[in-house]
């Protein structure tokens, strides 16, 4: 099932677990995970496969696992997407072997299966033949509702008076400087010097350092979450592993739209505490409808291919990895497999060529010419847009958090 947010995919997805769940023991077995903790355990299966050198049979080895946990067996995805070449490289093979053996699998999404890592790294070599699995071997149905309930919801609440909790964990600077620590209090029981600081398990065995936790409630700054090479998997371990039900996160900036890696982690942290029903209290720079303001612009700019520019060593040439791009030359540090830093682009020459920076300058002249009256979209920023190789499913995911 794909269609956009708000439109009651995992809500039909919970009415099919309890259903089949029931109390009937003889009936199927039935997994729900979201995508982010099942790509997290089927990766960890396949390491510990590889170490015992079986390579070449990891992912069948790891989809006989999930296959012999239980009677008929329906594994349920929400939230389905994918976003890395690790992932695109080996899901055809998985479902495939689940679905050998006799594994049901459901899934939501909010892209279509033709946008599945649209304009990723070798996405031709991989995508069709999934796409061509999932069309054809599981089925693929658009739930085309006509409103967002969720935030229909939120917005009928706000209007009766009845979002008073949501509204309150969410507090703006410079106001709210110390409510925080208040709330801290309240939540966990304990101050934040009696708390102490600590360090807290994420995925494939790190520790994250953490200035204070207690009974099931951490303090963190946004820089220490979000500004930092953390993934959704390490978001969704710190909350299971570490039993936190309540995530406290201090100095939540107004999204610039430089920073829209620090605003793809937030997304994916409001996520995570969405699927393991935990409590986000913050504060932030901005009322939330305009925390992300600057966001949107690229939330709406599509995926293109990027033509490789030249064919000379010294010429630059543009290289797609899931919703990162590569500006890469002779004289660039970084390998097309890793991030290229903006101190790698600088120290390479390719700043001009970049197509976040490209459209971040399009966003700037726009907003420049609406201040000025004149039309905010132009023909030449659409182009610039249009060619800049980004996506970004950011604006709207905070407002269903219940923040």
């Amino acid at each position: 099932m794909w269609g956009d947010v708000g439109r009651g995919k995992s809500l039909l997805m919970d009415i099919l677990v309890a259903a089949l769940e029931g109390d009937n023991q003889d009936g199927p077995m039935v997994l729900r995970l979201h995508h982010h903790d099942f790509m997290r355990q089927i990766h960890e299966r396949l390491h510990a496969f590889r170490q015992l050198g079986a390579s070449r049979e990891a992912v069948q080895l790891a989809a006989k696992e999930f296959a012999t946990r239980g009677r008929p067996y329906i594994l349920c995805l929400d939230e389905f997407q994918i976003t890395n070449i690790a992932d695109a490289v080996i899901l055809r093979s998985l479902f495939e072997a689940l679905m050998a053996n006799d594994v049901m699998v459901v899934m939501t999404s909010n892209r279509p299966p033709a946008d599945l890592y649209k304009d990723g790294l070798n996405h031709m070599m991989y995508m069709p033949p999934f796409r061509q699995l999932l069309e054809t071997t599981i089925g693929v149905h658009h739930i085309d509702a006509p409103q967002d309930y969720r935030a229909a919801k939120a917005a009928a609440e706000s209007a009766n008076g009845q979002a008073g909790e949501a509204e309150a964990n969410y507090m703006v600077l410079p106001t709210a400087a110390g409510a925080l620590e208040e709330a801290f209090e309240r939540a966990s029981g304990s101050t934040l010097e009696k708390a102490g600081s600590c360090q807290l398990a994420v995925s494939w065995g790190r520790r994250l350092e953490c200035p204070a936790a207690h009974a099931g409630v951490s303090w963190f700054s946004f820089s220490q979450l979000c500004a930092t090479a953390l993934s959704a998997d390490d978001y969704s371990v710190l909350l299971q592993k570490n039993a936190i039900h309540t995530l406290v996160l201090s100095d939540v900036p107004r999204f610039a739209l430089e920073q829209h890696n620090e605003a793809r982690r937030f997304t994916n942290l409001v996520d995570c505490l969405y699927e393991h029903q935990g409590r986000l209290i913050c504060t932030a720079e901005a009322p939330l409808d305009s925390l992300m303001a600057e966001m949107e612009i690229l939330s709406h700019v599509p995926l293109t291919t990027q033509p490789a520019m030249g064919i000379a060593g010294s010429e630059v040439s543009l290289r797609k990895h899931g919703d990162v791009t590569f500006a890469v030359s002779d004289k660039s540090p970084c390998r097309p497999d890793s991030f290229a830093t903006e101190a790698a682009i600088r120290a390479a020459g390719t700043a001009e060529f970049d197509p976040i920076m490209v459209a971040i300058k399009a966003a700037r002249l726009a907003a420049s010419k609406a201040a000025m009256g004149a039309n905010p979209v132009s023909t030449n920023m659409r182009v610039e847009l249009r060619n800049a190789a980004h996506r970004s499913d950011l604006i709207g995911a905070v407002v269903f958090c219940g923040i």
